[in-house]
């Protein structure tokens, strides 16, 4: 059978372990990478982090789109009602077609395998889609979400079915709950990559 288109990118993501190879692969991929995604593997994961943003965040708070990648949640949470979307990703080249979409108040880089260069509680707001999994950034950076959180701030995060099973994402999760950094308001897993076979754990997570 051969390979949905996107596929082979989506393997060379899956093993990469550093930052740099991160970031080449997605310069490369960027013009090709929404095509590529929704209809070569069917990923609909920005749709399933939009609904539930719908529901459990304020459409009136600005939203911090961590990973926002070319935008596709945030033209899902903009069709749902949220208004004031920031963007932060590692990609120069994927942030430009976001740009593009002309639905972000700002836009700039991040390196989420390191603490976010953020003023501290300062975000009421944030949604994380299609980055934590199997690939660079693991279980070990799901902490870096805390600190730029105000106090009942609200995260909505996916987490990669496959990374989900490999990796010890269960035992960070439980840390960041027995630390008292977050309380958990919402879990379920739903699809991801369909196409792939791949499914997803989706989490509201709320700041103490």
């Amino acid at each position: 059978m051969a390979e949905n288109k996107g596929a082979a990118q989506k393997n060379q993501a899956y093993a990469i372990s550093d930052v740099e190879g991160t970031r080449k692969l997605y310069a490369d991929w960027a013009t090709t990478y929404d095509a590529d995604t929704t209809e070569g593997m069917g990923y609909v994961a920005p749709d399933v982090v939009a609904e539930l943003a719908a529901e459990f965040l304020d459409k009136g708070t600005p939203v911090l789109d961590l990973a926002c990648g070319t935008g596709q949640l945030g033209v899902h949470l903009r069709r749902l009602g949220f208004s004031t979307i920031d963007g932060l990703d590692l990609s120069p080249e994927m942030l430009a077609v976001a740009e593009d979409l002309g639905i972000y108040r700002s836009l700039g880089e991040i390196d989420m395998t390191q603490p976010y260069p953020l003023k501290e509680a300062n975000v009421e707001a944030l949604t994380c889609c299609g980055i934590f999994g199997p690939s660079v950034i693991g279980p070990e950076h799901l902490a870096f979400l805390a600190p730029p959180m105000v106090s009942g701030a609200r995260a909505v995060i996916s987490i990669n079915g496959k990374g989900y099973e490999e990796r010890p994402f269960e035992d960070a999760l439980e840390a960041l709950f027995d630390d008292g950094l977050f309380r958990e308001i919402y879990r379920g897993f739903n699809d991801y990559l369909p196409k792939e076979g791949i499914d997803a754990l989706y989490l509201v997570l709320e700041r103490f």
